[in-house]
């Protein structure tokens, strides 16, 4: 198992590799990171450099490899999540309506908050019909990314 820590300016991201696959990015309080264990693979290295050009507005799409964790139901919702553009935000509604379960938007919003990868599998652009809806990292954080993004809400 490989990890490292990336600094945002309110928290720390926890990124953990098997060495051929990102599985894990955790949100930090600025407390929390143990440095000393942090043990890096090329796979790592890639996802870095890949979040210094989101954070930097120069990257669109991650090309890091994933591997999440779900039921079938969660892998439908994180592949459609993979679907939305950048800059772009879809409801809990219209993403159960895209994996062919309109009336599972609840379910939907359930799957979101136990997405393993968060920034590499989007769930940070998926809102309420009538607001921002939640975030496992907190809502500072959504706001963060979708600001990053170029979305105020």
């Amino acid at each position: 198992m490989f990890k490292i820590h990336y600094k945002l300016p309110m928290c720390y991201l926890l990124l953990q590799s098997d060495g051929n696959f990102l599985t894990q990015v955790d949100f930090l309080n600025e407390n929390d990171p143990d440095f000393s264990s942090d043990k890096s693979c090329a796979l790592l290295e890639f996802a870095l450099w890949e979040l210094k050009g989101y954070f930097s507005k120069k990257l669109k799409v991650f090309k890091t490899p994933l591997k999440s964790q779900g039921s079938i139901f969660e892998q439908k919702v994180y592949q459609a999540l993979m679907q939305i553009p950048y800059g772009k935000l879809a409801t809990y509604k219209e993403i159960a309506q895209v994996i062919n379960h309109p009336k599972a938007f609840r379910a939907v919003g359930n799957a979101n908050s136990k997405n393993n990868i968060p920034i590499f599998i989007p769930c940070h652009r998926v809102v309420a019909s009538n607001g921002i809806g939640g975030y496992n990292g907190g809502l500072h954080i959504k706001r963060f990314l979708l600001e990053t993004e170029g979305i105020k809400l």
